[in-house]
């Protein structure tokens, strides 16, 4: 009797301490910002890389860089190196990690950063109140703004993974973007935002001689989330969609309601198209997902598993009109627990850009009919990891 008592007291606390952690954090949600920039998207790791690493070295005054994993391995070795040696030189050098993402993160590298110079932090470090939620929480968000003229957002992370050495994953397919323009002041905002609220600093934003017209430069918006803000865009989005809807996400977890609005498009005639990975990265994850597929395969729509390596790329695009590329996947954690940041523009010439894109991984990938996802479904450990997944699916 006592024992049951305890468990319902802890589970009482724990929800209240979800419930009060979530609240506070979506009262501080950043509104989205409408600017302009030229944008050039980077779609292979080497490339990614190698542009980065050039602009670190090129760099002049200051280097902000946020990413959720930074491992300590080859590459992330290179990139401290290179932090390291510009620290040295005198540049202002801000990197912030996710607590939970880069816990992997040697003390003696994070030692080395600090004595060159390099101002570290962690964001959502477990503290108290709401530790439950804190734990939870995570900042998903990969920036990077050099000199305050060149930025980057987009699904790379910090590692050799990322770039193909890790032979269980093989090509890592990722999408990022690097800006110019008004919109990598917009960028920098976000950073000094994170980096004030995860220290006891509060540095403030200065502003940049950039002309107020760029050449060639496009209309975008940022959309950063840290609770509903990215779920209600693609909520809307799906509702007004006439022609056509693409989903690309490592993870494919869209709740009740969003996927009752994807079936909703695909009755009054709007073809869905999802691209997710072949073999998942996390345990249970594609599991998971198997109770919103079917009912969508049911319903028409299109399923492919990319199967060259691994699918890591967020993008979703309505009628080839609106696109949208970030950080999100399209699960109930980054909807709901994570801070995201997505880039959605509208310019043709970029779409085009990124249906070519889009065009060729589709080529590197495999239909999902319905009779091969019952066939799989057919088996008592997939059945059984679909229940934990279900159970599981906001911590995903």
């Amino acid at each position: 009797m006592w024992i049951v008592l305890i468990l319902i007291v802890v589970a009482i606390l724990a929800w209240i301490d979800f419930y009060l952690g979530h609240k506070q954090t979506i009262a501080n949600e950043e509104p989205p910002v409408t600017t302009t920039g030229n944008m050039h998207l980077l779609t292979t790791g080497s490339r990614f890389f190698d542009s980065l690493f050039h602009d670190i070295d090129e760099a002049k005054t200051t280097i902000y860089i946020q990413f959720y994993i930074l491992r300590d391995d080859e590459l992330g070795q290179e990139l401290c190196a290179k932090l390291i040696k510009k620290a040295k030189q005198g540049l202002e050098i801000r990197l912030l990690l996710d607590y939970m993402g880069s816990y992997g993160l040697k003390k003696k590298t994070i030692h080395r950063l600090k004595s060159a110079g390099v101002h570290f932090e962690y964001s959502n470090k477990p503290q108290f109140p709401y530790l439950l939620y804190r734990i939870n929480h995570r900042n998903h968000r990969k920036i990077t703004i050099i000199d305050s003229e060149i930025g980057y957002l987009g699904g790379y992370n910090v590692g050799n993974e990322y770039i193909g050495r890790v032979t269980r994953f093989g090509d890592w397919r990722d999408y990022h973007l690097k800006l110019r323009g008004h919109a990598v002041i917009e960028l920098q905002r976000l950073f000094i935002d994170d980096w004030n609220g995860s220290t006891n600093e509060k540095i403030t934003h200065s502003e940049t001689s950039l002309p107020l017209k760029e050449e060639g430069a496009k209309e975008l918006m940022l959309l950063p989330s840290k609770g509903f803000a990215g779920y209600n865009f693609f909520l809307n989005k799906i509702k007004d969609a006439k022609k056509s809807i693409f989903i690309g996400s490592p993870y494919f977890i869209p709740g009740k309601k969003m996927n009752r609005e994807l079936l909703s498009a695909l009755d009054r005639g709007v073809k869905v198209k999802l691209l997710v990975p072949m073999n998942p990265d996390h345990p249970v994850v594609q599991e998971a997902s198997y109770r919103f597929v079917k009912p969508l395969l049911e319903a028409g729509a299109e399923i492919y598993q990319f199967h060259e390596g691994f699918y890591h790329s967020k993008i979703v695009m309505f009628d080839d009109t609106i696109c949208d590329l970030g950080t999100a996947n399209f699960d109930l954690r980054s909807f709901f627990y994570n801070d995201e940041l997505n880039c959605i523009f509208t310019d043709k010439t970029e779409i085009q850009a990124v249906k070519k894109v889009l065009d060729s991984d589709l080529e590197r990938s495999e239909n999902l009919t319905l009779a091969r996802l019952k066939k799989t479904r057919r088996s008592v450990k997939v059945r059984l990891k679909e229940v934990v997944g279900f159970v599981l699916s906001p911590f995903l």
